[in-house]
C-alpha cells in the first residue's frame, strides 16, 4: 500500500504550485484550511504558505472523496480521525508530471534506485518505505516502473542467482514491491466508461509483478481494467470473457514453457460471439523472440511504453463502445 505518510513532509511548494498539481483552486484550499482545519502549512519568511509532498497527497485524496459526492466536512473528519490513529489513507497516484523537486534529475532517480535496492537487501522495511516515498515525489507511474522498480527487481534477481542473497531476501523484496504496486493500482479511479480489458498471467505463471504493472498503466490510461492475477486457467478465462465481453485480453508469461501454452488460446476465443483482441507479452517473448510467431495474437512489445502505445492503437480509449 502507498499511503500519504510515504510522502515527504518537507515544506517547499507555494500554493500556486499546489493548486496546479491538485487542480484545486487556491481559494478552495485556503477555505478548507480555515473552515475545516484540513492542513497546517508552514510559512515562509515572507508569510506565504509552504506545502509538502504529503500535503499535496492529502489534498489529492480529499479531492477524490469530494468528487465522489462526500461532503467536505465529512471527508476532513474522516481524514483527521484516520491520521490521529496513525492509519493514513492510501495515496491517490496519477501519471501527471512528477511533483517538482529541488535538484531532481535522472541522476537522483538512479541514486534512489540504488538506495532502494540496498534497503531491500538489508530487509529494512522502514528504510525501503521511506526511500520509496521519496521516489514517488520524483517520478510518474511509467518512470517508477521502468526506471526504478524493474531495475531493482533485475538487480535483486541477479544477486540471488549469484548466491549473494538468500531466497528469503529475494521474496521479501519482491513482496514489498508487489505490495506497493497493488497500492497504486487500488488508488487509481475505476474507469467504468472506458474500454474493458482483462489482464492476467498464463497458466502456472506465478510471477505477476510485470502483469500487475501493466494493468496499473492501463487503468491509469483510462481503461476499465480487470486484473485477474497469476495462474489463470485458459478454459475458465474463455468462459469468463464470454460473460464479460471485454474489448481485449492480455496475458503475460515469463518462461517459454508457459508462453507456449498460449498457442491455442486465440482459436478458443474464436468461439465467442463477441471475440476480444488477444494480446500477449512478457520476458518469455523478449528472451525467445522466435516463439512470437507460434502465438496467434498481438505481440505487444518489449517495453511497457511500447506495449501501452500498441494497446492504445488497437483499442482507443475515446472510442469505447462497452
Amino acid at each position: 500500500m502507498v499511503s500519504i505518510l510515504d510522502y515527504s513532509d518537507e515544506a517547499k511548494f507555494n500554493i500556486k504550485a499546489v493548486s496546479q498539481k491538485t487542480e484545486i483552486q487556491a481559494v478552495t484550499i485556503r477555505a478548507w484550511e480555515r473552515r475545516y482545519g484540513l492542513l497546517e502549512p508552514q510559512r515562509a519568511i515572507n508569510g506565504y504558505r509552504l506545502y509538502s509532498e504529503r500535503d499535496i497527497a492529502a489534498l489529492n485524496w480529499v479531492k477524490r472523496q469530494v468528487d465522489a459526492g462526500i461532503s467536505i466536512s465529512s471527508v476532513v473528519a474522516d481524514f483527521n480521525r484516520a491520521i490521529s490513529k496513525e492509519n493514513w489513507p492510501e495515496a491517490v497516484i496519477s501519471d501527471k508530471e512528477p511533483v517538482p523537486r529541488k535538484n531532481g534529475s535522472i541522476l537522483d532517480i538512479n541514486t534512489q534506485t540504488q538506495q532502494l535496492t540496498t534497503a531491500l537487501v538489508r530487509i529494512d522495511e522502514r528504510m525501503a518505505a521511506d526511500i520509496f516515498g521519496e521516489i514517488l515525489g520524483n517520478v510518474n507511474i511509467m518512470q517508477l516502473f521502468e526506471l526504478v522498480l524493474i531495475p531493482v527487481l533485475v538487480e535483486i534477481g541477479l544477486r540471488w542467482e549469484h548466491g549473494e542473497i538468500s531466497v528469503a531476501t529475494e521474496h521479501f523484496a519482491s513482496n514489498f514491491i508487489l505490495g506497493k504496486i497493488q497500492g497504486i493500482y487500488r488508488s487509481l479511479p475505476l474507469r467504468f466508461s472506458g474500454p474493458k480489458i482483462i489482464v492476467g498471467c498464463g497458466p502456472d505463471e506465478l510471477h505477476e509483478i510485470g502483469s500487475l504493472m501493466f494493468a496499473t498503466l492501463l487503468r491509469n490510461a483510462g481503461y476499465r481494467v480487470e486484473y485477474l492475477g497469476p495462474d489463470i486457467p485458459l478454459e475458465d478465462l474463455v468462459l469468463y470473457a464470454g460473460e464479460e465481453n471485454p474489448r481485449m485480453i492480455i496475458i503475460s508469461a515469463t518462461i517459454q514453457d508457459i508462453a507456449l501454452k498460449l498457442q491455442n488460446f486465440s482459436s478458443q476465443l474464436d468461439k465467442l460471439k463477441q471475440r476480444p483482441i488477444f494480446g500477449f507479452g512478457g520476458p518469455a517473448f523478449n528472451h525467445n523472440p522466435e516463439i512470437v510467431a507460434n502465438i496467434s495474437g498481438v505481440y505487444l512489445g518489449r517495453s511497457f511504453t511500447e506495449s501501452l502505445l500498441r494497446v492504445k492503437s488497437l483499442v482507443p480509449v475515446h472510442n469505447s463502445l462497452r
